[in-house]
């Protein structure tokens, strides 16, 4: 904690400067109540009255608060209470449509957050600015490591049943699916890509939230058969203490991680974004911070945040 505040002060000093330079601008700050590092341009500050309605993802609630906190020059807590991240990430694109929110970091858009956006005539800017992977999870009492993407396919096709066709116990899978218009099912939607092939789980096994998933597959009765999948950075970052009963598997023999995930040898990954509405001006204070968001600066800050980006080519 005490790297990431670190790097957040620095983040904070160089930030005036930076921006400044490229608007070919400076200002003094004398005679303002804003802090420096809310200076945005040479003639925008922004405040809590003016700024951007934000939402998103949970998985985005860290990097949604660090932006907040750095822009404005508040703290975390603050910031905390300026931004929504809460609802499906559905939910969340269907709210920047209907105008409740002017800007999202998010996880991919579901179909029919996509078909939303398309019925409404309204178009909307999406610009990744970091990766994160689908993870597949079980009991830390269950022998089997790593799973085959063909592996993970036949179980959710409802066609292998049992731990010990696995490599593990002679003992039934309890599969865990998640509500279909959450992120985590997108992101599993669109990387094991079962369709139709897809098995309606049986009662109680599909969870509404992806806290509800990991306590299912850590902590609930029978829980050492149960298998699960949510997003990596929710997991490790934000919902740790799971791991003290529960374990990450390997993917075709590949372990995630930061590096892993960022250079792609981790087979589950996909980007998430900053998305505002095409419409948005140009002055408008939603699009002056999706475009610093979208600078390297934001990188730098989604990388304090420990979130995993794609390593650019050297």
């Amino acid at each position: 904690m005490k790297l990431k505040k670190l790097i957040s002060l620095i983040l904070v000093a160089v930030f005036t400067l930076s921006l400044a330079a490229c608007s070919g601008k400076t200002e003094s700050g004398e005679g303002s109540s804003q802090p420096e590092n809310a200076n945005m341009s040479g003639n925008f500050t922004f405040t809590p009255d003016n700024y951007p309605r934000m939402g998103g993802s949970l998985a985005n609630l860290p990097l949604g608060e660090a932006v907040t906190a750095t822009v404005l020059g508040v703290t975390r807590e603050e910031a905390d209470e300026l931004i929504t991240f809460e609802g499906s990430t559905t939910d969340n694109y269907k709210a920047i449509i209907d105008g409740e929110f002017d800007i999202l970091l998010a996880y991919e858009p579901s179909e029919e957050a996509k078909k939303y956006v398309e019925d409404s005539g309204e178009e909307l800017e999406m610009t990744p600015i970091g990766i994160d992977a689908l993870v597949f999870i079980c009991s830390k009492d269950n022998p089997v490591k790593s799973l085959s993407v063909d592996q993970i396919k036949s179980v959710y096709k409802g066609e292998t049943t049992n731990w010990k066709d696995l490599g593990g116990n002679d003992a039934d899978i309890i599969a865990y699916q998640r509500n279909t218009d959450s992120g985590s099912q997108t992101l599993f939607d669109k990387l094991i890509n079962l369709g139709d092939e897809l098995m309606d789980p049986p009662e109680g096994q599909r969870v509404g939230s992806m806290i509800g998933l990991l306590e299912a597959v850590a902590e609930y009765d029978n829980s050492e058969n149960a298998l699960g999948y949510t997003v990596y950075y929710y997991l490790t970052n934000m919902e740790s203490d799971k791991l003290n009963t529960a374990k990450i598997l390997a993917v075709d023999g590949v372990d995630p991680s930061n590096e892993t995930i960022g250079n792609g040898s981790y087979p589950l990954t996909n980007d998430f974004y900053v998305v505002i509405r095409s419409s948005a001006a140009s002055d408008s204070p939603e699009r002056i911070l999706y475009n610093w968001i979208c600078s390297e600066r934001g990188r730098q800050l989604v990388l304090a945040e420990n979130y995993p980006v794609r390593l650019l080519e050297k």
